[in-house]
C-alpha cells in the first residue's frame, strides 16, 4: 500500500492492457518520472515501463498501489488499464459502490481471518 510521508511515497509490496498509454498518461499528468514511481511502489523503475507499454502485467495489488499514487479509484485505473469493465468485480465496484468500503477492509485481515471469512462466505452459498 502507498502512503505519503511528507512529499515523498512508500509502498510494500491482470490482464494485458489494452491501453497501457494510459498508464503513462496518468504518470505524466501528475508530473512523476518512471524513477518517482518506481521509488513509491517499491518497484524496479523498467518494470514500471514495461507495465506501460504492455509488456507486463501489473498485479492486483500494484494497480491498488498505482490508483492510490495517481489518486484514481482502482475501478478507473482497472479500465484505463484495459481490464475487462464487464468483469464481475468491476460491476460490483460501479454498482455497489458501498461495498468500497467493506473491500477496504478486507485488505487489512490477516491471512488466518481471511480462511475464517470465506468458509463463512462458503457457507452462504451452500445454503442458496
Amino acid at each position: 500500500m502507498v502512503t505519503q510521508t511528507g512529499g515523498a511515497a512508500a509502498a510494500e509490496t491482470g490482464t494485458t492492457p489494452r491501453h497501457p498509454d494510459s498508464l503513462r498518461e496518468l504518470r505524466k499528468q501528475r508530473s512523476l518520472s518512471l524513477y518517482d514511481v518506481a521509488q513509491a511502489t517499491d518497484l524496479h523503475f523498467s518494470t514500471i515501463g514495461k507495465y506501460e507499454r504492455g509488456e507486463r502485467r501489473p498485479s492486483l495489488e500494484t494497480l491498488r498501489d498505482l490508483a492510490e499514487l495517481y489518486r484514481v479509484d482502482l475501478a478507473q485505473l482497472l479500465e484505463l488499464d484495459g481490464q475487462d469493465t464487464h468483469s464481475p468485480y468491476i460491476r460490483l465496484l460501479n454498482h455497489r459502490p458501498e461495498l468500497e468500503g467493506l473491500l477496504q477492509a478486507a485488505e487489512r485481515l490477516t491471512a488466518a481471518q481471511v480462511l475464517l471469512l470465506t468458509d463463512f462466505i462458503r457457507s452462504f452459498h451452500s445454503r442458496a
